[in-house]
């Protein structure tokens, strides 16, 4: 188990190691935008051009390739700014990566689900944005947690930080959602902002509180875990 450990952990620093020196291209396609940090159960991904593949700790993402988890799965997403998003069970997301100038603009469209955001500060050229089928929400080195109901319908609550958030529908409306606070959109396109309910800021802290259990194997390979949520 030791092996395999190290083996996960050589692969995410040859991952960070390399895009230290290598900028992103003007046409990223194709180029690694984030790793998978860990998974646990059901969590597949795909590019444009191919199926749904299982995903596995130290798989590399690159621009528009998708992720989406099952019921009781979580996935934990490190990008090369040190951002991470964890993904909750029964959300699909899309990874995009756009160079601008001396800046990159890192943008996660999540259709449905829920996820965490742990958003380091960006450099003044830089960007960082959660896009929803409702709104669009500019990150400024901040922590929270979205919610993307079946109707498209968005949840953003902020623990630390600044989120301007933007409607994409109907009025359009804008709105800045600081640190304690949380804002819902609406299909009709308005943004209401107000101080963050007991509720929602327990399930924003419940994001980093799983309850995670792990089968232990042995085989002529070495020692493997396979993680699992006890949601009992």
């Amino acid at each position: 188990m030791k092996d395999i450990k190290l083996l996960m952990i050589i692969s995410i620093f040859s991952f960070l190691l390399f895009t230290a020196f290598h900028p992103f291209p003007n046409n990223p396609a194709g180029y690694n935008t984030a790793i998978v940090l860990k998974v646990i159960q059901d969590v597949k991904h795909k590019k444009p051009t191919t199926d749904w593949l299982q995903t596995k700790p130290a798989t590399q993402l690159e621009t528009a390739d998708q992720l989406k988890t099952g019921d009781k799965s979580i996935a934990v997403i490190r990008f090369v700014d040190g951002s991470s998003l964890r993904v909750r069970e029964n959300t699909t997301i899309t990874i995009f990566a756009d160079k601008k100038d001396r800046g990159l603009i890192k943008n996660t469209k999540i259709d449905v689900g829920k996820m965490r955001f742990d958003v380091e500060k960006q450099q003044d050229e830089d960007e960082f944005i959660i896009t929803t089928p409702t709104a669009v929400a500019t990150i400024r080195g901040t922590s929270g947690f979205v919610n993307v109901d079946e109707n498209g319908q968005t949840l953003l609550v902020v623990e630390t930080g600044v989120v301007d958030v933007r409607s994409l529908v109907g009025a359009q409306q804008v709105g800045t959602v600081e640190a304690g606070n949380s804002s819902f959109i609406s299909r009709d396109g308005t943004v209401q902002i107000k101080p963050s309910t007991e509720q929602e800021k327990n399930e924003t802290r419940n994001t980093l509180r799983t309850n995670e259990k792990y089968l232990q194997i042995q085989t002529p390979q070495g020692t493997f875990r396979i993680y699992y949520l006890d949601f009992e």
